[in-house]
């Protein structure tokens, strides 16, 4: 497979298989990620042709798809997912899915105050996180009662989990990863995930 030319087979199942654990592996996220992957595909075909390069098949593009939703760049001394979506403010369409469908909306406990301090408003909106003891939340989410009819209220002050969407933040060491949510109705996750997967395809092929 063109995957095999980026990364140990092993490894990735490795990968694969830490990622499920992290996602829960429930039906819902799944679901999700595969029309996330679909539609990514179907945009992938129109960027890089599998006809130019003998051997190289649909299969090969879905797996490069999958790879290019589970690991950072950064392993390849490429750019971070995070780099890699802050250049590209453009994709966001302010379409509000992530602020309709996200929950916990979380908190960390280090910009509490920087919230609190431009909405004062907000402490009677903002509760203990049970998940994360010592972080915070919003009472009220899905929809989250800040976004507006177009745009968010407290956007300039809006927590970080907001500002790094379709990114989240996984691990509990000192290493954080970037991996993307999975709204397959996000612009923005299908627009990170094709670029990643047009970066991973061009270094694949590089080797063949």
């Amino acid at each position: 497979m063109l995957r095999d030319t980026l990364i140990d087979r092993d490894l990735f199942e490795k990968i694969q298989e830490k990622v499920l654990e992290n996602e829960g592996n429930g039906e819902n996220i799944e679901l999700k990620k595969k029309m996330l992957e679909k539609s990514a595909l179907k945009r992938l075909r129109k960027k890089r042709s599998i006809k130019k390069y003998s051997g190289i098949k649909k299969e090969d593009l879905k797996e490069i798809i999958e790879f290019a939703g589970m690991i950072s760049l950064e392993i390849f001394g490429g750019p971070s997912d995070f780099e890699i979506a802050a250049a590209h403010p453009e994709w966001c369409s302010h379409c509000g899915t992530c602020c309709k469908e996200s929950s916990p909306i979380f908190i960390h406990k280090d910009e509490l105050g920087i919230l609190l301090r431009f909405n004062l408003d907000l402490k009677y909106e903002i509760v203990g996180n049970d998940e994360y003891p010592g972080h915070f939340r919003f009472k009220e989410d899905l929809p989250c009662k800040f976004h507006g009819a177009k745009r968010c209220k407290i956007y300039d002050s809006r927590p970080h989990v907001c500002r790094s969407y379709p990114l989240i933040l996984m691990g509990n060491d000192d290493r954080h990863y970037y991996v993307l949510d999975l709204y397959h109705k996000c612009d923005y996750a299908l627009n990170l995930l094709l670029e990643k997967s047009m970066i991973l395809f061009d270094e694949a092929v590089s080797h063949i």
